[in-house]
């Protein structure tokens, strides 16, 4: 069961994933001299950190064992998939990708890789933490590497531009995107394709208008384009306690059109 300590671990990790970035920004701001001197700093160690392990793949740290050990799924709850090869392709994105974190990666014993935007591995301290917990940077030679060593690999094929789609509340608004089928063919795997009822209602945001052009350019920044609010938990920035339910079809050597309508079976169970 999910105690009180594990709800405080998942408050604090969730703030730090949320708000780490920001801070940063705004403390970079108002204190220019200073993080000039530390930023630098850190940048280069981070660098240095990260051409050191650039290749590495850490899907069994001891920092995962205890991460997978807390019953996140029971928060929500959702139901929690396990997976020992092939690309699993989880729908939608949402805004923390809650379904893929709870109901796939941190599963005991799992031995997934989750694939994350290649940015993330250069801010520091969050970079070591993120390859340590099991993710590798969202590119091909890093993903081709993973299915090489028999690893499932976690993909979010939405990604950034889903974020801002979240808006609408609605599970069912995807952003098209299908590299990692390309991927999955020349690796020669199949792809489980994931799809979380209930993800997009984890947050409340801020519809604005414009969505989806707004996904198109956050699919260049790589920065999503919503309002900075994001009302959880009791208006806090933890996810809601909304059921999450995970579905899931494998299929081998899909199309883009034959994925397409795998998506949509999913979307009427």
């Amino acid at each position: 069961m999910m105690k009180a300590l594990h709800i405080c671990f998942m408050v604090t990790i969730t703030f730090l994933w949320i708000w780490t970035l920001p801070l940063l920004i705004i403390g970079a701001v108002f204190m220019m001299p200073m993080a000039a001197i530390t930023g630098s700093s850190c940048l280069l160690i981070t660098c240095a950190v990260q051409y050191s392990n650039d290749g590495h793949i850490i899907a069994d740290h001891w920092l995962r064992t205890l991460l997978s050990s807390i019953p996140w799924h029971e928060w929500f709850p959702c139901n929690q998939l396990s997976f020992d090869k092939g690309i699993v392709a989880v729908h939608p994105h949402g805004v923390l990708c809650c379904g893929a974190l709870a109901g796939v990666h941190f599963v005991p014993n799992s031995k997934t890789c989750m694939c994350i935007a290649p940015i993330v591995f250069y801010v520091p301290v969050i970079g070591w933490v993120a390859r340590h917990l099991g993710c590798i940077p969202a590119d091909r030679p890093h993903m081709l590497k993973a299915l090489a060593l028999g690893y499932p690999l976690v993909v979010v094929p939405g990604g950034v531009p889903e974020i801002v789609l979240a808006e609408s509340g609605e599970d069912r608004n995807r952003y098209e995107r299908h590299g990692f089928l390309r991927i999955a063919h020349e690796a020669h795997v199949c792809v489980h394709v994931v799809f979380v009822a209930g993800e997009c209602s984890t947050y409340q945001m801020i519809k604005a208008p414009f969505r989806q052009y707004r996904a198109n350019i956050s699919r260049r920044l790589n920065l999503p384009l919503v309002f900075p609010l994001l009302l959880g938990w009791y208006c806090s920035w933890v996810p809601k306690r909304v059921p999450l339910f995970l579905k899931t079809v494998t299929v081998e050597g899909p199309t883009k059109k034959t994925y397409a309508a795998v998506l949509e079976q999913l979307y009427k169970k």
